[in-house]
Formats: structure tokens, C-alpha cells, sequence
């Protein structure tokens, strides 16, 4: 961390969130934790709050003297019907809905600007720490023809359609497009390509890339790209080579495991910037 300033994770509770907490108060203990999600956390250090409880949130930080903030962790899309006024949010309804018409990625760029509106400093997960990050040595180098096709492919396709704010993950095989993510995340995106490849009779041969990347537009301060030992297992599982990101905008969960999970299984995983 480049500094010991104490800071607010903002987000849901989830496992890449939790270890970022844990890793925050190795370097400063006022660090707090606002969880957005229903799943209440008992922790001195975690608040728990509805999403749109905005002036509790904004006194919170207050509060513990915190001006950076961090975005970090799944937040479950919110019904609008159930906003309630607090005083704060109110004003800021017109806004998000209309960011609400435009897609998640909007939504969280509007949140954003309503923090920095109010003197808060939003940051990013790799200003914190760099070991949720892969390096340049730890990626494999993309001497594959075949891989390569599949990875500028899905690149190319992935560019496209950011445009329309649904997707981060394609699955391509031999040049064929087998599988976009769709709303149901990477993990489920992964079980189709399972069902698709044993449908066709493709799993007796290990073919084809998981590709990763951020949205084209997208703030690179919030909702990255998101891997972990499960998403390896899941790769293995539907016999892919392996898997391909930006590794300066792909948050790892548990880094050193999925080094090693894709040394053991020879699973490739490549810098899809290059």
C-alpha cells in the first residue's frame, strides 16, 4: 500500500472483499468495512447497511474520519421500489434513476460521482494492494496460433458489445464462439461450456480460452473482473487450455493457489493486453 491512510471498502461482503479487508488493516486498523448486501456481518469494524441509506453511510465515514474510499464486492442490483427517503438520497434520485435505464455500468459511475461530489476520494484496488494482481513473469506468453485466435477474438467481441453494459467473459474453441456471459456470472458461464462441449463430443480434447477483460468504457476504480481457484477448477472442468485477462485490471483471489492449480493441470493463463 502506498500509504497507511485508513480507508472505507464499500461494496458487498464477499470472499475477494473479505481478504482486501483483511489486507487494508495490516496497514491501518481504523480501516472500515460498509457492506450493502442483506447478509448482516457482525464485526466491529463492518456496518451494515440498505443501499440506499445514504446519510448513515456518509456519517459513518464521517464519523471515523475517512475520505478514500474503495468500491470492491458483488452488490445485489437493487429494487428501486424499496428506496426509502433519508434525507440524502433523495436528491440524488433523478440521477440514478436514469442511470438505472442505462445499465450497471452507468449505475456505479453515477454512485461514484455522487461520493466525489461529497469530498470523498475514490480509489483503486491496485492502489492498495498489488498482491491481489498478477505480474508480467507470472503469465504465460501467447506463442499458441490457435490461442491466439481465440483470444482476439473474443477481444474483438467482447469490445463490441461493451457498448450494451452485459458482458466481461466469452468462451471461444478453435475460432468458435461457444458462450457469452450473461447474467448468470462466469462461474455458470463455465458450466454451459461444460454442457456445450460434452454435447458435442468435445471434451475428449483440451481446446478453446476463457477470456476475461473489462467492459471497453468502463471505470477501471470498480466492478473488475474477478478470478479464483474456483474459476480454474471450472476452466479444467469444461477442458480448456486456460484463461485470458489484464492482468493490471483482474482482481485474483487467492493468487498463490491459482498459480499453482494451473502449474499442476497445465493451464494457461495469459496477458490478453499484449
Amino acid at each position: 500500500m502506498k500509504n497507511n491512510q485508513s480507508l472505507a471498502i464499500i461494496g458487498g461482503y464477499d470472499m475477494i472483499s473479505k481478504a482486501f479487508f483483511t489486507e487494508c488493516k495490516k496497514f491501518n486498523d481504523n480501516s472500515i468495512f460498509i457492506n450493502l448486501n442483506n447478509n448482516q456481518i457482525k464485526n466491529k469494524k463492518i456496518y451494515n447497511f440498505k443501499i440506499f441509506q445514504l446519510k448513515k453511510i456518509f456519517e459513518t465515514l464521517k464519523i471515523n474520519k475517512i475520505k478514500n474510499l474503495l468500491f470492491l464486492g458483488k452488490i445485489n442490483r437493487p429494487n428501486l421500489s424499496h428506496f426509502k427517503n433519508d434525507g440524502v438520497i433523495e436528491k440524488y434520485i433523478p440521477l440514478l434513476l436514469n442511470s438505472y435505464q442505462q445499465g450497471d455500468g452507468k449505475i456505479l459511475s453515477s454512485v461514484l460521482e455522487i461520493f466525489t461530489q461529497n469530498g470523498f476520494k475514490i480509489i483503486s484496488p491496485r492502489e492498495v494492494s498489488k498482491s491481489f494482481f498478477f505480474n508480467s513473469e507470472e503469465l504465460d506468453k501467447l506463442n499458441s496460433d490457435n490461442d491466439a485466435i481465440d483470444v482476439d477474438k473474443s477481444k474483438k467481441l467482447l469490445n463490441e458489445i461493451s457498448k450494451f453494459d452485459n458482458a466481461q467473459a466469452v468462451v471461444c474453441v478453435s475460432g468458435y464462439i461457444i458462450a457469452i456471459e450473461a447474467a448468470e456470472g462466469t462461474d455458470n458461464l463455465l458450466n454451459r461450456v461444460f454442457d456445450v462441449r460434452k454435447n458435442l463430443n468435445q471434451l475428449k480434447f483440451k481446446a478453446g480460452i476463457l477470456v476475461k477483460i473489462p467492459k471497453k468504457s468502463q471505470s477501471k476504480l470498480v466492478d473488475l473482473p474477478v478470478i479464483g481457484l474456483k474459476t480454474l477448477r471450472l476452466i479444467k472442468k469444461a477442458n480448456l487450455n486456460g484463461i485470458a485477462i489484464y492482468p493490471k485490471h483482474t482482481l485474483i483471489h487467492e493468487k498463490r493457489k491459482v498459480l499453482q492449480y494451473a502449474k499442476k493441470y497445465e493451464l494457461k493463463i495469459y496477458d490478453a493486453a499484449q
